[in-house]
């Protein structure tokens, strides 16, 4: 049977029987029922008429409003698509067509677009991480964190750079960093004052870590977006054979420790001496560190009461010995070309035949541009090299790498503007006098 019967069927099925023919006859020549023919033919016989005395009023999201509303909520999307709610409310109001008529609110038109799988923002998938493996022995992994932008009385701010030694439960280093003043926009933690800093850990342990692990801080780890290149800071920690770690994103569990001695130095030496000014709260912290490594009593499950130096006596045995005039000697810049040549960099050459790299930019050719290239970095010649995304063994070109020198990484130039004369301890020798 058919779902519904137009209004000339039932005028029909009306006349039919005015002429004699049954209900059922008319329902059986029509393919509809009994009841439907009766009650249109009775419903006419009574002074009504064959059209359908039912009205469902439109429904669905917007249905409330004039048809035109709706019609320009997606034309302006689909000519601005990344206006939101707020500005598709906002101009809809600005067209003259649309004057005087009722608008949906911003809830109402981010509802009416979630419909469509093309207007809902797109959720980045979850990269599932697992947390680093604890370290298993003294001077293996430092953290090193950073508390920013600590307002004192004299209206300026401070940063607190914080390192500490998870295994070795001891407080390495904490040092404050001017950062402008209140009110002022503060600037972000940077390679050179990171750097500064981690030298500072190193020649007060004269020893350097096997890791260092931070969070995902964009100028340490250049993981802010787009293609990923080690950053300074890494390709300098590699040259001195440290091992740099970064944190899943949104686990500050990962750097828990570093963290809670953040709390630790806040508590003891800067709240309720903000008005000592920078200077005396650095002496303050210096003496601080000293106390909670060898004086004062450690609640960390494996100091036992006793402070961390007496607990883990480990912590005074340099694991590869480290100091500031040495640094250049220590340094190995074919660690950093090995580390390098591990990578592979995809990219797309400019309009003006140019690729960013890093830092830098480089000059595959004016031919190549629009074209998509791999690039790779040749530790033997030091130049990196460009393939064809198309043809993988095709070389385009090659590059001398930029800023990626022993004086770029480190900032210590050769000796006499570096820091004097480079000589380590050979063994089985030992210095006289």
């Amino acid at each position: 049977m058919v779902a519904h019967t137009s209004p000339q069927q039932r005028l029909s099925f009306f006349q039919r029987h005015q002429r004699g023919e049954t209900y059922q006859a008319i329902a059986r020549s029509e393919g509809v029922s009994f009841e439907c023919v009766r009650y249109w033919c009775r419903r006419q016989r009574a002074g009504g008429s064959c059209f359908m005395p039912y009205h469902r009023p439109p429904s669905g999201l917007l249905s409330r409003f004039d048809p035109k509303v709706p019609y320009c909520i997606l034309r302006l999307r689909l000519q601005h698509p990344r206006w939101g709610p707020n500005r598709l409310r906002y101009h809809l109001g600005k067209r003259l067509s649309l004057r005087g008529l009722p608008l949906p609110s911003e809830a109402e038109i981010g509802r009416y677009l979630h419909q469509w799988n093309r207007f809902r923002r797109r959720i980045k998938p979850k990269t599932v991480t697992q947390r680093p493996e604890a370290p298993t022995h003294v001077h293996q992994r430092w953290q090193l964190d950073f508390k920013v932008q600590i307002a004192l009385k004299d209206r300026t701010r401070v940063d607190l750079y914080t390192c500490r030694d998870p295994f070795g439960e001891v407080c390495i280093d904490a040092h404050l960093v001017p950062n402008g003043r209140v009110g002022t926009k503060g600037k972000r933690p940077s390679f050179e004052t990171a750097q500064a800093f981690l030298r500072s850990c190193f020649a007060r342990w004269h020893t350097l870590p096997d890791e260092i692990q931070t969070d995902g801080e964009p100028a340490l780890s250049g993981r802010s977006g787009g293609t990923f290149f080690p950053t300074r800071f890494t390709l300098w920690l590699q040259g001195l054979g440290v091992d740099y770690l970064v944190t899943r994103s949104g686990k500050p569990t990962d750097n828990a420790e570093v963290e809670r001695c953040h709390r630790t130095l806040n508590d003891y030496v800067i709240k309720g001496q903000e008005h000592l000014g920078a200077m005396p709260l650095q002496a303050a912290l210096d003496q601080a560190v000293y106390d909670l490594a060898y004086d004062l009593p450690s609640q960390a499950d494996g100091c036992h009461g006793r402070p961390p130096v007496e607990a883990h006596p480990d912590l005074l045995q340099p694991r590869r010995v480290y100091r500031p005039e040495h640094e250049l000697a220590l340094f190995d810049l074919k660690r950093v070309d090995t580390y390098l040549s591990t990578f592979t960099w995809n990219s797309t050459v400019t309009k003006n035949g140019e690729v960013s790299i890093g830092e830098s930019f480089y000059y595959p050719g004016y031919k190549h541009r629009g074209q998509e290239v791999v690039v790779r970095f040749d530790a033997a010649t030091r130049e990196f090299v460009f393939y064809s995304a198309r043809e993988p063994d095709e070389i385009l070109a090659r590059c001398r790498a930029k800023r990626l020198d022993v004086t770029d990484l480190t900032g210590l130039g050769p000796w006499p503007s570096g820091p004097g004369v480079q000589q380590l301890s050979l063994p089985g020798f030992r210095n006289k006098g």
